[in-house]
């Protein structure tokens, strides 16, 4: 894996790792997320977005101030979306899963990962997987299905890797939206964890930036941080 900017580089993902980027409400750190995923798929691997929390345009749209154009990515073959809306995008590489019958969802999104296995050949290909949002599909179905999804991928993810399949996974959360207990469970399950948090006072927004958990050797905690001065209004 290739390295992000400084303070943001969590060091080397193992294969089958699993990054949590975990934002505030007044965080832009979801861009995190967004910004490993654009730098893979530059180098050449396949992404496969579960798009949970906004309708695709939206999706298109937020990956676009980040400087990731997800549609030319989808179009050329280098990315594919598993749309949790339903949506008739007339695009070849939004997958739509119907989410009416919950306890069918699970295996509708494991079809759908064998067929774009298969369309795109990814035993050749490394492939990241980045899912936006977990708070999205905790709004959606709840913090049991949250938690079975997981389990379930980190079942697959293994079988994966004996099978050849090269990989590794973004998660993507606004905490405040999901409860503690949830949260701190998420942590215990990945392997890299990246937090972002934005306070406001009365004269500027602090942004914080916490590398918490890595597996990558020689790794410490360290903490940046940026500030966006107020401006007056005239």
């Amino acid at each position: 894996m290739g390295r992000m900017r400084r303070d943001v580089d969590i060091g080397e993902i193992i294969p089958g790792g699993v990054l949590l980027v975990s934002y505030g409400q007044y965080s832009m750190g979801w861009k995190i997320g967004v910004e490993y995923l654009k730098q893979e798929i530059e180098k050449g691997a396949f992404g496969i977005v579960l798009n949970a929390t906004v309708p695709v345009r939206k999706l298109f749209e937020r990956a676009k101030s980040v400087g990731f154009d997800i549609l030319n990515a989808g179009k050329n073959g280098r990315l594919a979306v598993i749309d949790m809306f339903n949506e008739q995008t007339g695009l070849d590489f939004v997958y739509s899963i119907e989410t009416v019958d919950r306890t069918l969802i699970i295996p509708r999104i494991e079809k759908v990962m064998d067929e774009i296995c298969e369309k795109y050949s990814l035993q050749d290909r490394t492939v990241i997987g980045a899912i936006a949002t977990l708070d999205g599909l905790y709004e959606l179905f709840g913090g049991k299905f949250l938690k079975s999804m997981m389990l379930q991928y980190l079942i697959r993810s293994e079988r994966l890797l004996k099978e050849g399949y090269d990989h590794w996974a973004i998660l993507i959360v606004n905490r405040d939206t999901i409860p503690k207990e949830l949260h701190s469970w998420i942590i215990s399950v990945s392997d890299y964890v990246i937090l972002t948090e934005g306070i406001m006072d009365r004269t500027s927004l602090i942004e914080n930036t916490v590398l918490l958990k890595s597996l990558a050797p020689g790794f410490s905690q360290r903490m940046f941080q940026t500030t966006v001065p107020a401006e007056r209004l005239r």
